[in-house]
């Protein structure tokens, strides 16, 4: 609901602050002064000056009730009447309020309330609200059985509203040397301040709770409140203290959601370690290696050598075996680096990364065996149809940091990080596969993305800008080689393409990449801003983790850390 309309609406601002034969209450006029600021005040009601009448110290009953006649004739919207100052009631509980005149033996030197009420009821105004900060003497609240249903009785009329400052059994307070009375100085506040935590607007029930509230935390008088309709609900004040709530954020799906759901739609359904050693036979005759393993038939090439299904006779599983192409009769960088990939691999344990299970050489060679691992690689899901959504791909990205997490841990860089060497099983995990490049951060020496001639070993596309230039790999290269599949999975191309790996390696050590939210319209600007911090060519601008990354990625999707 808005505010009152100032055009159509009238307030009534009545206070005795002298009597000739009762004590005065200075606080009054300041009541008056500070509620005809806020109701013709921009941050209030805006009422024109002319709108809002204010009586003082009255000595007579018509110059009470004339300007609220005159007003409740000129109302259509709102009519609010305040009053502040003695209250009265006689024999037959009968409320009457002061003038400056009145007596506190002689009720007829009051005016009653009924002549009040009798002009209320004539208003055309669709809304009224009564506001009486007044008190009777403890004399008579010490006569009355139940002043309070008395009260109620006579002040409320159809479409009305009525507050009071205080209950029948305690009088309402002028605290010496206090600005304002307690009660109006409390219902100041919350028309000026607001209530913390509280709507944008405040009703009249809601000032009155919050008043009411208040006053019994100090301790004070409480006020009553009495009406007959909904009147409560009229909007008396805006919140100043009302703040926005954020929009509540869309519920997000589990962890490994996206990754389930990119499975179900590119994978079917696992079959179990037998079923697939017996179709295997259908079509390659199985090649014993040592007495243990049966190579069944190969299923790709990784970074050094071929990768062949094998089935493990001991242990009744399929396995991967993994072949080094050794280069004439000398220890080539091959060599070391299968050895390389066997200690360090072996040595890590994360449902992220393949594991290694054994060492075996037979009459063809070498051979590490490593868990099989079914599925897709995501290079594959690229060339699908249908490419990964957004959130697919951080959810990828974002296990992939798991593993390489826990690689760096142990000193481990994978030095290879790239669609075709992360793995997405029908259960919806990724597992990175072909450590066969990593690096052992403790070692000393020439890194083993070159070869002794020069040459570089690793994919082109993927490497670092400071592996290009031949220094020794730090964490550093996972993360960019991270920031780089992201990129991928996202836009469906690589951050710096061209005709020639040299162009490749020029375009990366010169130029930053295009922003990947060019080529995909739409994606989500926390997601490009993570490829992109990823992808600074400096390596001390990148994220100095796979943790930090991977940190950055789930607040992005999940909402957490």
């Amino acid at each position: 609901m808005p505010l009152p309309r100032p055009e159509s609406s009238r307030v009534v601002l009545i206070g005795v602050a002298d009597y000739d034969h009762l004590p005065p209450l200075p606080a009054v006029r300041n009541n008056l002064a500070a509620l005809a600021d806020f109701f013709t005040s921009a941050p209030g009601w805006g009422l024109p000056s002319e709108h809002c009448t204010v009586v003082t110290d009255p000595s007579q009953s018509s110059e009470f009730i004339n300007p609220v006649r005159r007003a409740a004739a000129e109302a259509t919207d709102t009519l609010l009447v305040y009053y502040s100052g003695h209250g009265h009631l006689d024999d037959e509980l009968r409320y009457s309020v002061s003038v400056t005149g009145s007596r506190q033996d002689e009720p007829w030197t009051c005016l009653p309330y009924a002549w009040l009420k009798s002009v209320l009821i004539q208003t055309r105004a669709e809304s009224r609200v009564v506001i009486l900060d007044s008190c009777f003497s403890g004399q008579a609240h010490g006569l009355m059985a139940d002043a309070a249903d008395a009260l109620r009785g006579q002040v409320a009329t159809t479409g009305a509203v009525v507050i009071s400052s205080a209950r029948h059994d305690l009088p309402a307070l002028a605290p010496i040397g206090e600005t304002y009375t307690a009660f109006t100085g409390e219902l100041l506040q919350v028309l000026t301040h607001g209530i913390a935590g509280g709507p944008a607007e405040i009703s009249i029930d809601a000032a009155y709770t919050h008043v009411k509230t208040a006053l019994a935390a100090q301790g004070r008088p409480t006020p009553d409140r009495t009406g007959t309709d909904t009147s409560g609900t009229l909007v008396i004040a805006r919140n100043h203290k009302f703040r926005p709530r954020p929009p509540a954020a869309a519920s997000r799906p589990a962890p490994g959601t996206h990754l389930q759901a990119l499975a179900n739609r590119l994978l079917p359904r696992p079959a179990d370690a037998r079923s697939i050693r017996t179709a295997s036979r259908c079509y390659v005759e199985p090649t014993p290696i040592g007495e243990r393993y049966e190579v069944l038939h190969p299923i790709g090439r990784g970074g050094m050598g071929t990768v062949h299904a094998a089935y493990d006779r001991l242990l009744d599983r399929q396995v991967a075996l993994k072949s080094i192409q050794l280069q004439g009769q000398e220890e080539p960088i091959e060599r070391q680096v299968f050895w390389t990939e066997v200690r360090v691999a072996a040595g890590l344990s994360h449902p992220n990364v393949a594991a290694i299970h054994d060492v075996v050489e037979g009459k063809t060679g070498r051979f590490f065996v490593m868990e099989l691992v079914p599925g897709i690689d995501l290079s594959a899901a690229l060339n699908e149809d249908r490419p990964l959504s957004p959130d697919e791909a951080a959810e990828a990205v974002h296990d992939v940091l798991s593993g390489l997490e826990a690689a760096h841990q142990a000193g481990v860089v994978h030095c290879d990080v790239k669609p075709a060497n992360i793995m997405l099983t029908p259960n919806g995990r990724v597992k990175i596969l072909d450590f066969g490049l990593s690096h052992v951060i403790a070692e000393e020496g020439r890194g083993p993305l070159h070869q002794g001639n020069g040459t570089i070993v690793g994919t082109a596309n993927y490497m670092a800008p400071e592996s290009i230039r031949g220094q020794l790999p730090t964490a550093s290269v996972d993360i960019y080689g991270a920031g780089i599949v992201f990129y991928e999975l996202c836009t469906g191309q690589v951050p710096f393409p061209a005709s020639s790996v040299f162009e490749v390696m020029s375009r990366k050590i010169h130029e930053p990449a295009t922003p990947p939210g060019q080529i995909r319209p739409g994606l989500p600007p926390a997601y490009q801003a993570i490829i992109m911090r990823a992808l600074e060519r400096d390596p001390q601008e990148r994220y100095g983790s796979a943790t930090e990354m991977r940190a950055a990625i789930a607040a992005a999707l999940y909402g957490t850390s």
